[in-house]
């Protein structure tokens, strides 16, 4: 839940601060480009990223890190990432 309101924020704050490019995404596949894996094993957003899925869709800011569970439109980002990205 903590990370869904976080991403909320994110999200609003990114529109409040004008127009970002945009990937639009769906479920399987990942905009690998977008994302760097850390030596921890998280990934970091590199640029903003729009993710939809559904009829949903949210935006995820440069320098927010996804680590296992971060969960966004009913994806579960960390597990698309290591599965499409290397």
């Amino acid at each position: 839940m903590m990370k869904y309101l976080l991403l909320c924020i994110l999200f609003a704050s990114t529109l409040a601060l004008g127009p970002t490019p945009a990937i639009a995404q769906d479920s399987s596949k990942a905009p690998c480009s977008s994302f760097q894996k850390l030596p921890d094993g998280n990934w970091k957003v590199l640029r903003p990223v729009k993710i939809e899925h559904a009829t949903s869709s949210v935006m995820l800011s440069a320098g927010m890190t996804i680590g296992p569970g971060t969960n966004a439109v009913g994806v579960n980002l960390y597990y698309a990432l290591q599965k499409n990205c290397k």
